[in-house]
């Protein structure tokens, strides 16, 4: 029983980690000397990934 309770945590845990680190790195802004590189992989207009900074 406490094996399940640790192993539980440490998923949780990681998850926590990737969603603080997410969070983070999408409010981080785009440097000043970086050129507009067009998108081309997919056409969604919602993709988290190509943002209008």
């Amino acid at each position: 029983m406490p094996e399940t309770i640790i192993a539980i945590g440490i998923v949780v845990l990681i998850i926590l980690v990737y969603i603080l680190t997410y969070a983070i790195n999408s409010q981080t802004k785009r440097p000043e000397n970086c050129d507009d590189l067009e998108c081309n992989s997919c056409k969604a207009s919602n993709c988290s990934q190509r943002k209008d900074s």
